[in-house]
């Protein structure tokens, strides 16, 4: 069996500017200078924490506001992964309940396959994961969760503090509504085998290769051998062959590559060293490659080019 390999994804690195931004109206309590967010944005986020709130909890401090270049202030070493997902805006706010007390961080990331994307990082399939949001986990004192284009973020302090976590993210996810799915092309993705809460959408280097990005990487179990499906998503046909001619060139450089008809349009086998066995083939605008693939690797392949296309017709 081939040994699966540790694939590592870069973060990018960004020059922040700095400034906290607080909301409208509320005077910055340090005397920061502070920037304003988008007004829309803004008053929906505000809007999900809006009276009444959960057990009658109070405000503590002046609500936050935090844009991309002022980040960095709350999240110092934390924020450059959240700009490559496309970070909007954050709210942050403190609340209290006798003796508990709760923070929300509520990020807007602009789109929900970034939000997905932001989420899933941040996650492990190991998590006790809860029925909130279109997927969410807790553990002692924390409870995160994806719904629409939102990251919610909350962690709690004190006795109390986790039945009060619980009430203000159901709170939050029905004042959020919004679809409560996984992103549409995960649905297209073959179900039996499937490593539950492994689903990630990556924005950089997927599987260590930046010609890849943006994909979605699906972890599998097929028999006792861990593997991934990945969906690289080019903006045209060409781009995803081109795709699949640089994967073939890595191969070929690095270890051994051969073309395989019997996989579908530019179906390729390749394996090196250090990254196992791989096959490929093209769908449309959709690069599909099984890492690690089983001996039905082929039927993998075509099954899943099959469910792209009835989805999405030939684009």
């Amino acid at each position: 069996m081939i040994p699966w390999p540790r694939w590592s994804s870069g973060l990018i690195c960004a020059t922040l500017a700095a400034g906290i931004v607080q909301a409208q109206n509320s005077a910055p309590s340090d005397g920061a200078s502070r920037t304003q967010a988008p007004a829309g944005a803004q008053k929906q986020l505000l809007s999900f924490l809006k009276e009444p709130l959960p057990s009658h909890a109070t405000a503590q401090d002046p609500v936050s506001f935090y844009k991309p270049e002022s980040l960095y202030e709350y999240i110092d070493g934390g924020a450059d992964i959240y700009l490559l997902y496309d970070f909007q805006i954050l709210l942050h706010e403190n609340f209290k309940n006798g003796a508990a007390e709760v923070t929300a961080d509520i990020y807007d990331m602009g789109k929900p396959e970034d939000a997905f994307g932001m989420y899933a990082a941040e996650r492990s399939p190991r998590y006790k994961f809860v029925a909130i949001g279109i997927e969410g986990y807790r553990s002692e004192g924390i409870l995160n969760f994806v719904q629409s284009h939102y990251y919610v973020k909350l962690e709690g302090f004190g006795a109390g503090a986790d039945a009060l976590l619980d009430q203000f993210a159901r709170v939050l996810s029905q004042r959020i509504g919004g679809t409560r799915t996984l992103p549409a092309l995960l649905e297209q993705l073959p179900q039996e085998h499937r490593v539950e809460h492994s689903d990630q959408y990556m924005r950089k280097d997927p599987l260590g290769h930046a010609f890849l990005a943006p994909a979605y990487v699906v972890a599998y179990m097929w028999g006792r051998q861990e593997g991934k499906l990945v969906i690289s998503i080019a903006n045209d046909a060409l781009g995803a062959q081109a795709r699949l001619e640089q994967l073939a060139k890595h191969f070929k450089e690095s270890g051994e590559c051969a073309a395989a008809a019997e996989l579908g349009p530019g179906g390729i086998r390749a394996r090196n060293s250090f990254e196992g066995s791989v096959i490929a083939r093209t769908q449309g605008r959709y690069l599909i490659v099984a890492v690690n693939p089983p001996q039905n690797g082929a039927e993998i392949l075509n099954v899943t080019a099959q469910s792209l296309r009835r989805a999405y017709g030939s684009q």
